[in-house]
């Protein structure tokens, strides 16, 4: 005789059925470019332009994207780049590795996100802007691992590509539109959907076989504590989202929270001054890029 599942065991069957599919998808993600791993090797060990240069050049599409950004005020600062060399001379090795990991992110983050009620690009942009202020933060509170932060915080939104889908499908508003409601965005998508974006990156992440506090940093950059170690590193990624979340300000031109009375914040050692000026930077450094971001 066959026994009916009752309305709870459905219920979880659906979920696990669910998380499956969910967790399969992400893994079904496009490798993660290896050209950074290959370059990076070669600026340590300072080698010849033209060794670089043929290592970028056997991918057409970053190549392009390396010339473009390169020409952004932002990495270039106005130098004439005609070719792939003058790129990586005007760069040099942490911001060439930096322009080639954006490049390399670019085609991850394409078009809308409307299940976190994210319109055209804006969580490619919102990422980049986290990179950017990591750096700053790194630079800053000289913070070892800059370029480990850096690639963290470009990524760290990386879950919310795959689960967007799923929010479209089976929720009938929004996460933020939700969230909005008082309900934390992460156990929003836990209890939606079986899984947070957090998780989710990280998975991501550890496929795409980034160094172990990559993985950590994307895994918990809503609860650095929960790190199971890095905790300075995931801790800088945290303060940089909260920061660029932060530069948001509602119809009074406030922030919804103060971000230096944060916790975080202020074990780092990050005041009212710092987040102000980080916000007056991001402002002008976005407006500079904005434009190669959306080429």
């Amino acid at each position: 005789m066959i026994r009916e599942l009752n309305d709870h065991e459905v219920n979880a069957l659906h979920y696990e059925l669910l998380l499956k599919d969910i967790v399969a998808t992400a893994e079904k993600l496009p490798p993660f470019p290896d050209i950074v791993w290959k370059v990076m090797p070669l600026i340590r060990n300072m080698a010849p332009i033209e060794e670089i240069e043929k290592v970028i050049r056997f991918d057409q599409v970053i190549t392009a994207r390396v010339l473009t950004l390169s020409q952004s005020a932002y990495y270039g600062r106005r130098s004439k780049i005609s070719s792939l060399q003058d790129a990586i001379l005007v760069l040099g090795g942490q911001r060439l590795v930096q322009v080639i990991m954006i490049a390399c992110a670019a085609r991850y983050f394409q078009g809308s996100v409307s299940g976190y009620n994210l319109n055209e690009r804006e969580l490619w942009e919102h990422s980049v802007a986290t990179a950017l202020v990591s750096e700053k933060l790194a630079r800053r509170l000289r913070l070892k691992k800059a370029l480990t932060i850096y690639t963290a915080s470009l990524l760290h939104d990386i879950g919310k590509t795959v689960l967007d889908l799923y929010a479209k499908i089976y929720l009938h508003s929004s996460l933020s539109e939700i969230t909005n409601d008082g309900i934390d965005l992460i156990d929003m998508e836990r209890k939606a959907l079986g899984i947070g974006h957090q998780e989710l990156g990280e998975l991501i992440a550890r496929r795409w076989q980034f160094p172990p506090e990559v993985v950590l940093a994307i895994g918990h950059h809503h609860s650095p504590d929960k790190s199971p170690s890095d905790k300075d590193i995931v801790t800088a990624v945290y303060i940089s989202n909260a920061i660029v979340n932060g530069a948001k300000r509602d119809e009074n031109g406030h922030e919804s929270v103060r971000l230096d009375e944060d916790p975080y914040f202020i074990r780092m050692g990050v005041d009212r001054a710092m987040v102000d000026r980080f916000h007056g930077e991001l402002e002008k450094d976005m407006e500079e890029i904005r434009l190669f971001l959306r080429g």
